[in-house]
């Protein structure tokens, strides 16, 4: 009887060169491994946690274009995610890159990404790391994250239905959250650093349309949260007068902004004071040829999913420009 036929093991990424490396799997990087695999570049996409980013945590998208409905943020990563599959992108999750930058091997120039013991090599790479929430960095905020402080109202919010939450900022994440929070928790209090709401007027008047079930404190901050095993309280103070109170409550969602995950670029790409990467407004393209980067760790986007997603697509055709003019790698 003969031999079944052994079947091929899958070629391991770290041993293959790629056209395109994209660091990130947010809406940016799965828009450009769209356009690079459909112009027959081979693309690896490197993401850290599981593709999608920050759209993850949105419940409702409402002004990506092609959706006259609401879509949810998960099925919007999801659906990208498997397009980008179906054009044959290949996404190695858990890869979190701690250093990238050019080499040049048997007289040709590559880009590498280094990810734990791994080294993945590509002839260009896109930047699409995105950004991670901002601290408060009060008293108590570490200690009782996951126990009543929380930094994503989709997935945590029905857990306070009928409760007290505490919403620390006062932009379109806090009030599109908030919105959501609105769905399960009995009442909401927003403690705004301001003498306003900063987001969308039209989210900032819905919010005020739910008025008998919303508390807001402008001037003020979370300074501390207070709690044994779960949070019971907050502190706020009042920033002009610096008198403080107890507010209690059951839960604190803080959404006062993203930070740029460039720590590992430092010291190879030209970064903002704030961490951003600077790239042209245009082309994308930074400091060091053949890497551009793309979404909200670009310096100056609007921190849109939209905008992204034309990041990514730009990036990926202007690199496929480059790499028409860059031999391929010698035998």
């Amino acid at each position: 009887m003969p031999e079944p036929a052994a079947t091929a093991k899958p070629a391991d990424p770290a041993d293959t060169l790629y056209d395109i490396l994209i660091v990130g799997g947010g809406m940016a990087g799965l828009s450009a491994a769209i356009y690079t695999t459909r112009e027959r570049m081979s693309t690896l996409v490197l993401e850290r946690l599981m593709p999608g980013g920050q759209i993850l945590t949105t419940a409702r998208v409402e002004n990506y274009p092609g959706f006259p409905e609401p879509v949810n943020g998960m099925e919007l990563a999801d659906r990208l995610t498997q397009q980008a599959k179906r054009f044959g992108a290949e996404i190695v999750t858990g890869a979190d890159v701690a250093r990238v930058g050019p080499v040049v091997e048997r007289g040709t120039r590559y880009i590498e990404a280094h990810a734990g013991r791994k080294r993945y090599r590509g002839r260009a790479m896109i930047l699409a790391v995105g950004s991670e929430y901002r601290k408060l960095d009060a008293p108590g905020e570490k200690r009782l994250t996951g126990y009543g402080v929380s930094y994503c109202g989709t997935c945590d919010a029905p857990f306070y239905r009928d409760k007290h939450v505490v919403v620390a900022g006062g932009g379109d994440t806090a009030l599109e959250e908030g919105l959501h929070i609105l769905k399960f928790a009995r009442h909401l209090t927003y403690v705004v650093l301001g003498d306003r709401f900063t987001g969308q007027q039209i989210l900032a008047d819905e919010v005020a349309s739910h008025a008998d079930r919303v508390t807001t404190y402008f001037g003020h901050a979370v300074t501390e949260i207070l709690g044994e095993k779960r949070v019971e309280a907050v502190g706020l103070t009042d920033l002009a007068t610096r008198e403080t109170r107890r507010l209690d409550c059951d839960g604190v969602f803080v959404f006062i902004g993203l930070r740029p995950q460039t720590d590992f670029l430092k010291g190879t790409l030209d970064l903002t004071g704030d961490g951003f990467i600077q790239a042209h407004a245009c082309r994308l393209e930074t400091n060091v040829p053949g890497i551009w980067a793309a979404g909200d760790v670009r310096a100056g986007t609007l921190k849109q999913a939209a905008t992204a997603a034309a990041d990514g697509v730009v990036a990926a055709l202007v690199a496929k420009e480059y790499l028409k003019t860059r031999p391929g790698p010698k035998a």
